[in-house]
């Protein structure tokens, strides 16, 4: 019985012993997949690597097995099994810092800038604009140009009281005719290349200034456009980054756009600036990091839209003596940018800022005119009780890429950069 027994306990050591030697290897296995493992062999972690991606499925339930009997094999199970929690945990998306969100508002009268300068910042920042948006400035683009001309016939005919020849006339009463109508027509392009191409209607075009005061108010880039008649009438016509900028597109409701900016998302609000749309404003008003005002200098000798009495740049003046009193800024950081600078010196060649500001009394060249406009807007009967001292001021050209990506670079770097 003896010699039998020796042998029974042999060939049962001899199977714990092979059962724990595969139990060890298959757990070999997996904690090779972790770097972390370097304890274990080397030289088989390229042939087991292999061997787990065929028997990944059996590896895994290897780690639910637990031997209450066997302390070695339970040890090494447990440090497996911490293993593929660790293996599991690095495979799962992290959740990514968020970051810093900045509210942004953008204040100012109609066809001040505010729209094209967040435009040009979604540029500068690599924010491409969507198809849909693309087909969207490209509806604007067309109807910038028909709303134009028949701004520009009205002027002519309405305002000068001119007399064109019968071919020209021909042409501006079938053009009047198809618009009344809101056809949908190519005939209509056709009209617009036609009567651009005469010269008295371009000659007019060029002292629209002299009738800034009327009611009768050509987009600043209705020339552009005039000249590009043949390209946007294409059916497969769509505008580029430039021609997107320089577009019209009225705002009328608040409009919220997400840009990341820097290492911040800026959550900028443009505000519709006509009169009747101005009430939407306090609605966003609350917890505000910066308010940027934008006046648009070139408007000195313009009046309003919707009230031809009315200059634009004293509306801007009173709109923003209201931003500045409102108990909801009193520790917003308030920017003023007075955009359109270019336009505003071509302007002060021709016309007089002394005729729509008569309490001027400086030359007409632009670091006096700038001057005293800036004044104006820090006067304290406008500023009221907020502190002048905070108010930032920078010139800007909405359509300069260069120009807005400078200004707003160093705006987040002064105010943003250090807060995380």
């Amino acid at each position: 019985m003896g010699p039998k027994l020796s042998k029974k306990k042999k060939k049962q050591k001899s199977s714990q012993s092979k059962k724990r030697k595969k139990t060890v290897k298959r757990i070999r296995r997996s904690t090779l997949t972790s770097k972390k493992s370097s304890h274990l062999n080397k030289k088989n972690s390229k042939s087991n690597e292999k061997k787990k991606k065929k028997k990944k499925k059996k590896r895994t339930n290897s780690f639910t097995s637990f031997d209450f009997k066997n302390k070695e094999t339970n040890d090494l199970t447990l440090e497996s099994d911490r293993f593929l929690q660790s293996l599991l945990s690095q495979e799962q998306p992290r959740n990514t810092p968020k970051k810093h969100q900045i509210k942004v508002l953008f204040l100012g009268c109609a066809e001040s800038g505010k729209s094209t300068i967040i435009k040009n910042i979604k540029c500068f920042t690599s924010t491409q604009f969507s198809n849909e948006e693309k087909i969207e400035f490209r509806d604007a683009i067309r109807e910038n140009v028909l709303s134009d001309m028949g701004t520009l016939l009205s002027l002519a005919q309405f305002e000068l009281k001119i007399n064109f020849e019968n071919d020209l006339l021909e042409l501006i009463e079938e053009f009047n005719q198809i618009t009344q109508s809101q056809k949908s027509t190519n005939r209509i392009w056709t009209l617009v290349q036609k009567i651009w191409e005469y010269q008295e209607i371009q000659l007019i075009y060029y002292q629209k200034h002299k009738f800034s005061k009327s009611k009768y108010h050509l987009t600043e880039s209705a020339e552009v456009f005039f000249n590009k008649v043949r390209t946007i009438k294409q059916p497969e016509f769509l505008p580029n980054t430039e021609e997107i900028l320089k577009c019209y597109l009225p705002t009328t409701h608040i409009v919220m756009e997400e840009i990341v900016f820097s290492e911040h998302i800026w959550k900028s609000f443009d505000l519709p600036g006509m009169r009747e749309d101005r009430k939407q404003w306090p609605s966003v008003y609350n917890a505000v990091n910066l308010v940027c005002f934008v006046v648009a200098l070139s408007e000195f000798d313009m009046s309003l839209r919707e009230s031809t009495g009315e200059n634009r740049l004293r509306d801007s003046l009173n709109e923003f003596s209201n931003i500045c009193s409102s108990p909801w800024f009193t520790n917003t950081q308030i920017i003023l940018l007075f955009n359109k600078t270019d336009i505003f010196k071509k302007k002060l060649k021709k016309v007089e800022l002394h005729s729509s500001f008569p309490e001027y009394n400086g030359d007409n060249s632009y670091h006096d005119a700038f001057e005293f406009i800036k004044s104006k807007f820090l006067d304290e009967s406008i500023v009221g009780s907020y502190d002048r001292k905070r108010i930032q001021i920078y010139l800007v050209n909405a359509l300069d890429l260069n120009s807005v990506s400078t200004t707003f670079n160093h705006i987040s770097d002064k105010y943003f950069n250090s807060e995380n």
